[in-house]
């Protein structure tokens, strides 16, 4: 009898735990690459316009051409396609605030900003490894100046 009931009682077990797991997976989404749930992924896209979006922690972007715009000490980068990433201090960012001070006009220096993302308060910053300067923007062409 007692072998009977330690038998039961294991089946019992395995079938609350097999019923548990099914309903967390259809309640819970499956997480992202990020450990971030699926579903507040979605919700913090939602929250977002497609030009504020932000990137992920840690994630690398290597190449990417726009140009800086002079805060205070630091610069904040801004892409080609108009996302900001606030400059994280270190040496290569004073070199750049550095270039910056000496330009007229700093949104027509270009470069091309190689780095590591963070997130701080729904904002984007950039941990600046590499960070060439391209050129100067092309000027306005004639027709466009007498507009």
């Amino acid at each position: 009898m007692p072998t009977q009931v330690y038998r039961w009682g294991g089946v019992a077990l395995c079938v609350i735990a097999v019923v548990g797991a099914a309903q967390f997976s259809t309640t819970n989404a499956a997480p992202d690459d990020f450990g971030t749930p699926s579903s507040a992924r979605a919700l913090l896209d939602s929250e977002e316009g497609d030009s504020q979006r932000r990137l992920r922690e840690g994630t690398l972007i290597v190449d990417v051409v726009g140009h800086f715009r002079q805060d205070g000490d630091g610069a904040t980068f801004v892409t080609d396609d108009g996302q900001e990433f606030g400059g994280l201090s270190n040496l290569n960012l004073e070199r750049i605030a550095r270039t910056l001070k000496g330009a007229d006009e700093s949104k027509r220096l270009m470069w091309s900003v190689s780095g590591t993302v963070t997130e701080f308060m729904n904002r984007n910053f950039l941990l600046i490894s590499r960070a060439v300067y391209k050129s100067a923007a092309q000027p306005p062409a004639p027709d466009q100046l007498s507009e």
